[in-house]
């Protein structure tokens, strides 16, 4: 008789929630990239801004400053998003690893339940070659007393 993992289903749902916990993991990534590379980005552009006033002087300092005052503005809304794009990876990663202690539990029961499984097979399959043992020196001993 095969071995049947009586927890199959559940083991198949551990992998699959693996599986979406490292697709999420790999979305968060990607989201602190983004924000990363916009950070980064409109900080160069305030910077550029910041010189262009210096070189201009003060003949377009209003439209200048109200830009800065713009970008500076910008870039606090998108260092919050850095956070919590880092928070939410973060919360990925740990939730992929959630996932991977709890399939890998079911799987070492899975192991351990096919070891039993084994274990009961050879005892019942030694049982069968003792009685079979004891059945065959039976008959012969009765063979002899009949001959």
């Amino acid at each position: 008789m095969p071995f049947k993992y009586r927890l199959e289903k559940v083991l198949k749902i551990r992998e699959e929630e693996l599986d979406q916990a490292i697709l999420n993991m790999r979305r968060a990534e990607d989201a602190l990239k983004a924000v990363a590379f916009e950070l980064s980005s409109t900080t160069e552009r305030r910077n550029e801004l910041h010189a262009e006033l210096i070189n201009e002087g003060i003949g377009h300092a209003q439209l200048y400053v109200r830009r800065i005052k713009q970008l500076n503005e910008r870039i606090a809304q998108l260092e919050k998003d850095l956070i919590k794009a880092e928070a939410e990876l973060k919360q990925a990663k740990d939730d992929v690893k959630e996932a991977k202690m709890k399939l890998e539990a079911l799987k070492r029961h899975k192991e351990k339940k096919h070891n039993d499984f084994k274990l009961e097979e050879d005892r019942k399959e030694r049982l069968q070659l003792d009685e079979i043992g004891v059945l065959k020196y039976t008959r012969e001993l009765l063979e002899s007393r009949e001959g």
